[in-house]
Order: structure tokens, then sequence, then C-alpha cells
């Protein structure tokens, strides 16, 4: 992920400001983003609609970084590094083979951390666990026949096959983060792709030649494309069906073709016909500018685009997207990261995506031998809490069809009811909208009936004086002839 530092509070007028989103087929502005060359989809919109239900409809997801840099936990030689934890090689400008030299002794994944792992994402809702296959840092945690440096070959275990087996343990589905960055290959061209990192040195630089075009001739691959392919290959055909392929990333002047991405996206599809993939093969992150995300999204691309560490201000027709978020201000772990965001901010962030019709992929990054901290366990387990008892609202939901509120956020169902998000009481203790016809209004926890009146065009909610859940208390609202 991104090395940017923590967003958190340029965040949180974005995630919790008092204008909800505009309905999702309001227009955007065309977009003034130049967009890299791919071949438009040939799947028609019915199947395409059939292969993205489940994600539609799913809602939320846990994701999961882990790799080495778990271990350095912020820190290198105990000195603590600015920027985000998954980054330390980078940022504290270390060459490969000496990163691998002092990281491989810490990673020492614990047994049974894979069904903690899927047993927190059911216990939080989540529908879907998408995890890091491999980072920037270059290290496979699935057993590769063309590295050494992989899971298999330094613990002896695939731990990729692990954690696909417990997700599907739980009922989940399952996800393959897959960087296309990688810091200790030494064909990987990182003088032409500076752009996508920091500024030299480099940590190959001084491991490693180079455009060498005999790196490998045990595998016959002669570009780092090759061994790309090689390895996203493997992926793809052993271990049994993959939901989703979270591609990271790329900006422009290292993107699309530079990676053969068309190349890279049909062998994806033929092996998985029924994945769902991102978008990052063709665009950045959408960190500096989250509505532009959509704006400019192209389904030739890829399925769905992802915002980072942000959610747009409202959705756009026709866009299936999601928003990545930390509960902190890194992706990795770091234990000198305590700047945790409250289950409140979190259920609330939840709720404003499923208003604008995107999808929420929540992070965790547990430590070098799997252990998830506590605080992402207190808050996934609160956001499951709050799912119990008001999941009709989020799971498979819509955008909300009407003018934003000043309370909260409205979400919608396919059968027409809307669940309306209180956050902040009115004074006056009514919720006002303008809707046609009679309507009957219930708590959706636990049931009890509320009050509805008219009052002209508008239709008006009586709330009860004290709100059930201070996090978010959600009224179901039918149309008097479904009630």
């Amino acid at each position: 992920m991104s090395s940017m530092p923590s967003l958190r509070a340029a965040l949180i007028p974005v995630l919790i400001a008092l204008a909800c989103a505009s309905p999702a087929s309001a227009a955007a502005p065309a977009s003034t983003v130049p967009r890299p060359d791919a071949a438009p989809p040939t799947e028609s919109q019915a199947a395409f609609d059939a292969r993205m239900r489940w994600w539609r409809e799913a809602r939320f997801g846990m994701f999961v970084h882990w790799g080495l840099y778990s271990g350095a936990a912020g820190r290198w030689n105990g000195a603590p590094v600015k920027g985000s934890a998954e980054w330390i090689q980078r940022n504290a400008h270390v060459p490969s083979d000496e990163y691998a030299r002092q990281m491989l002794p810490l990673f020492k994944p614990k047994p049974g951390f894979a069904r903690e792992w899927a047993r927190l994402a059911k216990r939080a809702g989540a529908r879907y666990l998408v995890f890091t296959s491999k980072h920037h840092e270059g290290y496979a945690l699935h057993d590769s026949a063309v590295s050494e440096f992989d899971a298999q070959d330094t613990v002896g275990r695939d731990l990729v096959r692990e954690v696909v087996q417990a997700a599907r343990a739980e009922g989940l589905k399952v996800g393959l983060y897959h960087s296309v960055i990688d810091w200790h290959h030494p064909a990987y061209p990182y003088r032409d792709f500076a752009r996508l990192e920091q500024p030299l040195p480099h940590p190959l630089e001084k491991t490693a030649p180079a455009d060498d075009p005999d790196y490998d001739r045990r595998a016959n691959l002669k570009t780092y494309q090759d061994f790309l392919q090689a390895q996203v290959r493997e992926l793809i055909e052993h271990y049994g069906p993959i939901d989703v392929l979270w591609w990271d990333y790329s900006n422009p002047g290292a993107e699309g073709e530079t990676w053969r991405a068309s190349e890279l996206m049909a062998m994806v599809r033929a092996a998985q016909p029924g994945i769902v993939m991102n978008n990052r093969l063709y665009r950045s992150l959408g960190y500096d500018d989250p509505q532009g995300s959509l704006r400019w999204f192209d389904r030739a691309h890829g399925d769905f685009t992802t915002p980072e560490q942000a959610v747009p201000a409202q959705g756009v027709a026709g866009v299936d997207w999601e928003a990545c978020l930390t509960m902190n201000g890194t992706w990795g772990y770091s234990a000198l990261d305590h700047d945790w965001k409250s289950s409140r901010e979190l259920i609330r962030t939840l709720v404003d995506t499923a208003s604008k019709g995107g999808n929420l992929l929540l992070n965790i990054g547990p430590l070098a031998d799997g252990s998830v901290p506590a605080e992402s366990v207190q808050r996934m387990q609160a956001i499951g809490d709050w799912l119990r008892r008001n999941g009709d609202s989020i799971y498979a939901s819509r955008a909300n069809p009407l003018q934003p509120v000043e309370w909260g956020r409205i979400t919608a169902s396919g059968d027409g009811r809307l669940f309306l998000h209180v956050f902040e009481r009115p004074a006056n203790g009514e919720l006002r909208l303008r809707l046609p016809g009679t309507r009957r209004a219930r708590l959706l926890d636990g049931g009890a009936a509320l009050e509805v009146r008219r009052d002209g065009e508008d239709v008006l909610i009586a709330l009860p004086p004290r709100l059930p859940d201070a996090d978010d208390s959600v009224i179901e609202l039918r149309a008097q002839a479904d009630a």
C-alpha cells in the first residue's frame, strides 16, 4: 500500500461530515485524467452483474497486511522509522540482502494464526478476506517454484494455503493482494519505476545488477514481468477458487502494459472465470483524489476501483468501488502507532460507504507471528456486534436515493425499504423526509414501532427520547402496503 503518512485528520470531514452522499445516479463531471489504453471488455453487462453480485452484496471485507516487515514493527536497528510500517525497507534505505538477513529470523508464524484471522473476520461480520500474498518487499507467502524468497523455503509452510483454507472453512470469500513492485528481485527495473516509490537509493541498487537477462536460467524467465506472471499463475492455479485478485499498484508512467497488464488479466480470467479484480494494474491509489478515482474509472482496467484511506464524497453511477482504510495510520504492524480510530468512527465509516454504494475493506496488521493486535480485535468485534443488530441495513444495500440529511446517513434495500442511520438526534426529536405515501417505521434493533405522521409533502418520524445506539441507531422505513 501507499507510503503516505496518516491521513486521519484530513479524512474526518470526509468520513463523518454531516452532509451525506448524493444518490449514486448523480451525474459526475467528465474526467480530465488521461486513461491508459486497454481493450474494452467483451463480457455482457448481465454476465458482469452476475459475477459481481456477491461482492456488491458483501459491503464489508477484512484486509490483512502481513509479511517480513511485521517483525520490524516500525523500527530499524532499534530506531523509529517514519512512514508506513510495511514500507520500512525503503524508508530506512535497507539493501535487500541485509533486509532479508535481519527480517527472516523474526518471521515465525504461530500454529493456527490463519484460523484466528478467519474467525475474527467472521465475528466482525465481514463477508470476504483479502490478504497480502506478496507485498513490495518481494517476500511471497506461498510456495513459489520461481523463488526461494518465499514462505515454503524459509519457514517450511505454504502460508497462502493455510489462510485460503481457513477463510473457506468460515464461509468467507477469499482474495489475494499481490504487489507488482518487488524490492528483492534482481530484475525488477526500479530505475524505470522511480515514480512509484520514494527517491533513490533503491534497495536493489547495492545488492544486484538490474537488467540481467540471464538472472534465472532454471525457470527460463527473461524479464521481471515474466517472473511476475509466473508467480501470479502459481497463485491462481494451485489454491482452488480465488474470489478476488487485489493488484497493487500503478501510477502514470508505470502502469498498464508496463506490467503486461492485458496478458496478466487474461491469464487470471482464463484460470478463474468468476474472479473479481481491481484496476490497480492501470491506476494509482486515489488517496489524493478519491472522487476522481471513481470519475476516471474504466471497466477495461478492472472490475472495481479502490480509493485509499478515504471515502469519496458521493457514488458514481455504474462504478463499483471499495474504500480501503486502516484502523490507525499504517497498514503493516507498528508498535509505535497508537492513533487508533474509535469503534464509532469505523462503524460510521462503514455506513457512510454503504450509503454511497461502496464497499469497505478494513485493514488489520498482525504481528510477525500472526497475532492480531488487541486494539484491532476489539474494534472488529464492535463492528460485528453492531452488524448483528443492524446488518439488514448494510448487506445487499443500495445507495441513498434521497437528498442528504444532517442527522446521519440513508441506505436502501432492493425491496423498497429505507434505512435511516441516526448519528445525532435532532433537537426537535423528529426526522423529516420528503416522501410520498403512508409509511411505517420501526427500530431495526428490537423492532419497536415509531410514530409516523405527514406534514404536507414530508414524512415525520418521532424518535424515542434517547437513541438506543450511541454509534448509529437504525430505523427501518416501509411503505404502508409493504409493512
